[in-house]
């Protein structure tokens, strides 16, 4: 009895011990899990804190980029991109800091592309997490086409861009830069025509022009009419003298059309981009030829205007050069009408501020007359102003002009159209940023 006694106190003593251990090791491990949960927690604040502090640097650099003269450095690659102008900051207990790279992606025809990356920190000083963003933009310099550009505007004593496009109620959402003030490009309208019609010169004359057209010698301008410029196997461009009342577009069946109306007369064009397969209803006969999709008015264009439920071919590519005025009258929308779908431009609309032959001023402002909502799927460079009444406009590509005035709504979207004769107006001697966007924002642990 004495000996199951005392094992059975031995027993309990064992579990008495068994259970402390157990309660001491629960309350242990309870006090570590709060901890944990605390770490976490301080963590998650933490890193909160850095992204937002990180959001706000990259906000700002985009804000002084917008607001920066970039032309008043000769060098902006290494003056402008540094720490002097973009010093590091300490807010909140947060310090930020800008790590500047560059290399040049092209060069050629007379301007040079140098991408920038921009890398932004943000940490404690003594703590152990970072955040770091890569912004990067593409410096753009030497005698830029204003096609590389998504708007400019040329205003003379007007140097901020979103003062100004407020004022004239223009959104902008391209990923270039916009910029407004004393530009100065060179739109040369004799050469701008010679370039568009093929001729082997940079100054035209009428005798020029009536060769190229098989017309009898001389120097009297042509009567008012609408001509086919061919070369070679195709018709390089058309070329219209004297004010067309309207151009119409219309697409459907893998086929562009193009009426042209002067005078009561009209005449249609049709064809496929880039095969031979030219229709014209006029008396040239230039069945099955490959069409250059030029189109060049020495007058003014008082309509152009899109027809049934398409303007364009997803192929097309048409360049219209103005001597005048010219009027939007609708919507010029591709044959692709899906939702969320990128409407980039199939259509140059380019006016000149002098006549191609004489050089005398002319009106060169580029009027957008649509009624309530439309697209135009264009770019735009217009030597006078840009009008828009008092519709909801939305331009697809980019924009060069002297002045806007607006009514309505106007929306630019900047995209780059890269057309032949947009190429050869310049602005010599220019920068211009572009492209900005973040590449990447990354969260790191010097733990680890």
């Amino acid at each position: 009895m004495t000996v199951n006694r005392r094992g059975n106190i031995v027993l309990t003593l064992l579990f008495a011990l068994l259970l402390a251990a157990s309660g001491a090791a629960l309350l242990t491990h309870t006090g570590y899990h709060h901890a944990v949960v605390a770490a976490r927690r301080e963590r998650r604040l933490e890193a909160a804190a850095l992204e937002q502090a990180l959001l706000l640097g990259l906000h700002r650099y985009r804000g002084k980029l917008a607001a920066s003269d970039i032309n008043a450095w000769e060098d902006p690659q290494g003056g402008f991109f540094n720490a002097d102008v973009f010093p590091a900051w300490s807010e909140n207990g947060i310090t930020g800091c800008h790590e500047f790279s560059g290399r040049e992606l092209r060069s050629e025809d007379g301007f040079r592309v140098v991408r920038i990356d921009d890398v932004i920190r943000t940490r404690r000083r003594a703590g152990n997490l970072e955040y770091a963003g890569c912004a990067r933009v593409d410096l753009v310099a030497g005698d830029i086409p204003v096609g590389e550009a998504g708007l400019l505007v040329a205003k003379p004593g007007t140097t901020d861009a979103a003062v100004f496009l407020a004022e004239h109620g223009v959104d902008y959402s391209g990923s270039q830069l916009p910029r407004v003030g004393d530009l100065a490009p060179g739109i040369d309208a004799g050469g701008l025509l010679c370039a568009a019609l093929g001729l082997p010169v940079e100054v035209p004359d009428w005798r020029r022009i009536r060769e190229a057209f098989g017309l009898e010698p001389g120097a009297a301008p042509l009567p008012t009419g609408i001509y086919l410029a061919r070369g070679g196997n195709g018709v390089g461009a058309v070329f219209v003298e004297g004010d067309l009342q309207i151009l119409e577009f219309s697409a459907g069946a893998g086929r562009q059309t193009i009426a042209f109306g002067q005078n009561g007369r009209t005449h249609e064009l049709s064809y496929r981009p880039g095969e031979d397969s030219l229709a014209w209803s006029g008396e040239d006969d230039v069945a099955g030829a490959r069409f250059g999709e030029r189109i060049v008015v020495h007058g003014s264009v008082f309509s152009v205007a899109q027809a049934g439920a398409a303007a364009f071919l997803d192929e097309a590519r048409v360049e219209l050069l103005v001597g005048g005025r010219l009027v939007v009258a609708t919507g010029l929308e591709s044959e692709n009408l899906a939702p969320g779908r990128e409407r980039f431009p199939k259509l140059l609309l380019m006016t000149c501020a002098d006549d191609f032959f004489s050089n005398e001023k002319t009106a060169a402002d580029v009027v957008i007359a649509a009624a309530g909502e439309a697209t135009v799927q264009a770019q735009v460079i217009a030597a006078g102003s840009l009008v828009n009444g008092e519709g909801k406009v939305q331009i697809s590509g980019g924009l060069f002009a002297a002045d806007i005035a607006n009514q309505g709504q106007l929306l630019i979207s900047g995209a780059r159209g890269d057309f032949d004769l947009a190429r050869r107006v310049r602005l010599p001697g220019f920068k211009l940023l572009r492209d900005f966007r973040v590449r990447y924002i990354e969260e790191r642990s010097h733990d680890e």
